[in-house]
């Protein structure tokens, strides 16, 4: 329906936008709650399961930044959906990567789990070198998300998490409900991580090989201080 509005008002010089089209943060809300969240994110991801976001030139990035601090053995990719990014990063690594996404169609793909990347696993408790993920939009919670991160990494390790301008508030809704500019990820890291995680550097891609949009890559490293103390509420 916007499209077709936007069609009727383009020759009078306007455009019909989203109601938070120019915040700098949003978060959708589901008015049935977390069941409404997991069935509309396993709808969206089996229409879009044979679309990759991931592509080389970020991987080739990350990669590069995992050699310089000698990791890289060990790895989880949450929201990997058909598991390209897993496939690409255990041949360049050489380590064990494996991936998660919410919808049972992740057993379809070798080294895929079903799990809702929200939650704590006691079984990946401090098991991995990094976190690797494109899918911080999709969190109902990214507080609660990056803070269960946080606890699955090892104390050296690192998490990085893909931004784009399409990650941004303005394309935030029902598919997927966090956005925020790129601008706001670091001030929203430096609250939702005190005493348990801390933005440790940035990698850019100028342009993805597969979709020709800048990257930024936010590298956070545990606060080892006071590691476990992030925010987030139990979904």
């Amino acid at each position: 329906m916007r499209r077709f509005l936007n069609k009727l008002a383009r020759p009078f010089g306007l455009r019909v936008v989203k109601a938070h089209q120019t915040e700098f943060v949003h978060q959708h809300s589901y008015t049935g709650g977390y069941r409404q969240y997991r069935e509309t994110q396993i709808k969206y991801n089996k229409r879009k399961l044979e679309k990759i976001w991931a592509d080389e030139s970020t991987l080739t990035a990350i990669v590069d930044d995992l050699q310089v601090h000698g990791l890289g053995r060990t790895g989880v990719c949450h929201g990997a959906r058909n598991g390209f990014e897993v496939m690409w990063l255990r041949e360049h690594l050489g380590g064990e990567v494996i991936g998660t996404d919410i919808s049972e169609t992740a057993t379809q793909f070798p080294y895929m789990h079903v799990w809702d990347f929200h939650k704590d696993n006691p079984h990946w408790e401090e098991r991995f070198d990094f976190v690797y993920t494109n899918s911080l939009d999709q969190a109902m919670d990214p507080a609660l998300a990056l803070a269960a991160w946080s606890r699955q990494i090892v104390p050296y390790g690192r998490i990085y998490i893909e931004h784009t301008m399409a990650h941004s508030a303005a394309g935030a809704g029902e598919m997927d409900p966090f956005g925020a500019h790129p601008m706001a990820m670091p001030y929203l890291f430096f609250v939702w991580g005190r005493g348990a995680y801390r933005l440790n550097a940035i990698l850019e891609v100028e342009s993805k090989k597969n979709n020709g949009l800048h990257a930024w890559v936010f590298v956070l490293v545990r606060d080892d201080d006071e590691v476990g103390g992030a925010t987030g509420r139990p979904l």
